[in-house]
């Protein structure tokens, strides 16, 4: 049996999962002095958090290209097997004209 994943929810971050990873600085903390080695350990993760975060955007975008692909293909076979244009745009959520844009991007170019 699958384990329950509940689609309606956000994913956890890697901060929200590992809360060391992010830290804020501490309190009393001035900016304007030198910094020591404490606070030199604060810089390094709140550095270390900017680098998770970015991968965490780039894992997403990755994501979303790939659910974006797969989308578009179920898509056009969708119209290719005689479904309807108007109940694909519905489950889609995308207007007509969009369908037959992405179709006509689908299809293959005529042979001269």
């Amino acid at each position: 049996m699958e384990p329950y994943t509940d689609t309606n929810t956000l994913p956890l971050s890697i901060a929200q999962v590992a809360s060391a990873v992010y830290a804020e600085p501490e309190l009393g903390t001035d900016p304007a002095q030198p910094a020591t080695d404490d606070s030199f350990a604060v810089q390094e993760r709140l550095l270390t958090a900017v680098v998770t975060r970015v991968g965490e955007v780039e894992a997403a975008e990755w994501a979303l290209d790939q659910a974006k692909a797969a989308c578009d293909v179920q898509i056009v076979a969708a119209l290719s097997s005689g479904v309807p244009a108007e109940r694909v745009a519905v489950a889609a959520g995308i207007c007509a004209s969009a369908l037959t844009e992405l179709a006509s991007d689908r299809q293959p170019a005529a042979e001269g």
